[in-house]
């Protein structure tokens, strides 16, 4: 079991190490970096290594976020983007603390060398670092990968193979990302698929072959997600002539149209959600139904998602649910230690908080469902 008090040591001297390295001038643009205020998702802190996507995936919703298909660098240097995550509120450094993802609104591995100077700047946090990727990566770029001292758990998406052309016309080959996950693999790394998204009644029956190829090639887990729409999106689908009939029949068209740039989830529905699970038990990967559980089951700690308590579990051999959890008092001293003022109360194993937005950073100290 870790100790959140110790966690909050280490992420003061870790902040002070950052504090006493930049200058006034660099800390100042850490801060107005969104990196320094913004919200965790599910999956952890989204870092953005890169901004914007080359590979125009149909089915991706960043286009409708803002970003353009020209990719740049952050504007942050990497030991710039590291004390902006530091200094925000929710966000606590350490092998227990926040889970952080990367690849979320971009390809990271556009720029590789940027990539790895990132990735190594990162690392000196310890925290559980997930990269989910469409690039091809060579056996001697996922060696050095291997040698960056944190627990990196790489994901590599693969949703279709017939309908590649149509979903995914910039992005590189299936054969080459599956060779991918063969170079990851032979470097060290637990990979997992990213069967994500999956599109009703378009790439669902695809799904089994999918998971074959990638343990063949050494992926050792894989993410089943349902996808996130737009009207953009739902249109450029229908023009190029995909039968959308089931999908359109789990999504409530007329708020889709209404609100044309929000984005809607199209869920699986629970047997088709089971049968993959099964399917993947059965080729020999573990299944998760999130990437938050894929990335702290690579690092052996507890979901600071809390998945085992809100039906997102799929009983994974890091068996989160029967791992011992922090006392009260404990997460209490934390908060002081991080000079927080915030209330909590302990009722039936949960905990009620007086300041709902230190959430996240309670949730992780204490792993327990808020």
């Amino acid at each position: 079991m870790f100790d959140p008090v110790e966690l909050a040591f280490y992420h003061n001297e870790t902040l002070k190490k950052y504090e006493e390295k930049l200058s006034e001038e660099q800390k100042q643009k850490a801060l107005k970096d969104p990196h320094a205020r913004r919200y965790p998702r599910p999956c952890g802190f989204t870092v953005h290594l890169v901004v914007g996507c080359p590979f125009d995936c149909t089915y991706c919703y960043i286009y409708d976020m803002n970003f353009d298909r020209t990719p740049k660098p952050v504007q942050l240097k990497p030991d710039e983007l590291v004390y902006s995550l530091l200094k925000n509120p929710n966000f606590i450094s350490g092998r227990w603390g926040s889970l952080i993802a990367i690849g979320s609104i971009s390809e990271p591995f556009i720029f590789p060398e940027l990539a790895l100077d990132y990735l190594r700047e990162l690392s000196m946090l310890g925290n559980p670092m997930q990269f989910s990727t469409k690039s091809y990566l060579s056996r001697s770029y996922s060696e050095t990968l291997s040698h960056i001292k944190t627990t990196l758990n790489p994901l590599v998406t693969i949703v279709t193979i017939e309908l590649t052309d149509i979903l995914e016309p910039k992005a590189p080959s299936v054969d080459k990302r599956l060779e991918t996950i063969r170079n990851l693999s032979s470097a060290g790394f637990k990979v997992s698929l990213f069967l994500r998204p999956i599109i009703a009644g378009v790439n669902y029956e695809e799904a089994e072959t999918i998971l074959k190829l990638a343990h063949e090639a050494g992926a050792n887990a894989v993410i089943i997600g349902s996808f996130r729409i737009t009207y953009r999106i739902y249109m450029r689908l229908k023009e190029l002539g995909l039968n959308l009939r089931e999908l359109e029949g789990r999504v409530n068209m007329r708020k889709l149209r209404k609100m044309p740039s929000k984005q809607f989830t199209v869920p699986l529905t629970q047997k088709e959600r089971s049968k993959l699970i099964l399917l993947a038990r059965e080729i020999g990967l573990t299944p998760f139904k999130s990437a938050c559980c894929s990335n702290s089951s690579n690092a052996g700690v507890t979901c600071p998602s809390i998945c085992f308590e809100t039906g997102f579990c799929t009983k994974c051999p890091n068996m989160c649910q029967e791992r011992p959890r922090p006392a009260v008092a404990r997460v209490k001293e934390a908060l002081r230690i991080l000079g927080l003022t915030v209330c909590i109360e302990n009722s039936n194993d949960m905990i009620l908080i007086s300041d709902r937005k230190y959430r996240s950073l309670v949730q992780v100290l204490s792993r327990r469902l808020l």
